[in-house]
C-alpha cells in the first residue's frame, strides 16, 4: 500500500523558521511572464494528481508550489524537485485555476541558475548543445533509422549561429560561472 500525500508531508515536515520565509517570492515568480497564476492555485492535489513522475518518484507538483506560496525561497530553488519536472503538461490540463505549473517551473529554474542551484544534469546538457547544437550528438544510426523511416538527413547545426544566441542570451557566461563548481551533487 502506498503513502498518501499527507502521510508523505508529515515524515518530511519541518517547522519552517521566520527567517526561512521570503514573503515576497511569490509575487517575484508571479512576475514573470507565465507565473501569473501562480497567485489562484488552492493546492487542491490535482497536479500532483496526474504527474507521471509523481507515480514512480516522491516528486509532488503541489508541494513545489505550496512552498513557493509559503515563500521558502531558498528550499525551493535548492531543491531537486524543481528539476525533476518532465514538462509534459498534464498538471496544467487538470488545474481548474489555470496555474501553468511548467511555466512557473521554468521561472523556478531560471531563478535557480541565477543563484548558483543549477542541476548538474542540465548544465550537462546545456554544455552539449554548446559542443554539437543539440543534446544529443547526431550519429550514423539517428540518420540510418530516419532514412528507414523516410524522413530527411539531419542537417549539421550552424554553430556560429548557436554560439551567437547563446551569447546573447548569456548562457554562454552562466556555463562559465558553473565551470569551476563541482556540480555533482
Amino acid at each position: 500500500m502506498g503513502q498518501t500525500d499527507e502521510m508523505r508531508s508529515q515524515k518530511d515536515d519541518v517547522p519552517i523558521r521566520d527567517e526561512d520565509v521570503d514573503r515576497e517570492f511569490k509575487y517575484e515568480v508571479a512576475d514573470h511572464f507565465g507565473g501569473e497564476g501562480l497567485l489562484r492555485c488552492l493546492k487542491c492535489g490535482a497536479c500532483s494528481g496526474g504527474c507521471p513522475v509523481a507515480a514512480v518518484t516522491d516528486y509532488r507538483p503541489r508541494k513545489v508550489l505550496g512552498n513557493v506560496l509559503l515563500g521558502l525561497k531558498d528550499l525551493v530553488l535548492s531543491s531537486d524537485d524543481i528539476w525533476m519536472c518532465a514538462a509534459c503538461f498534464t498538471c496544467e490540463e487538470r488545474c481548474v485555476q489555470e496555474v501553468n505549473f511548467t511555466d512557473v517551473i521554468t521561472i523556478l529554474r531560471n531563478m535557480a541558475v541565477r543563484e548558483g542551484h543549477a542541476s548538474k544534469g542540465y548544465l550537462d546538457m546545456a554544455r552539449t548543445v554548446l559542443q554539437h547544437g543539440r543534446v544529443v550528438p547526431m550519429t550514423h544510426a539517428v540518420n540510418r533509422m530516419r532514412d528507414k523511416l523516410g524522413l530527411p538527413e539531419l542537417q549539421e547545426p550552424d554553430m556560429e549561429e548557436l554560439s551567437q544566441i547563446m551569447s546573447s542570451a548569456g548562457f554562454d557566461k552562466i556555463l562559465s560561472i558553473y565551470a569551476g563548481r563541482d556540480t555533482t551533487e
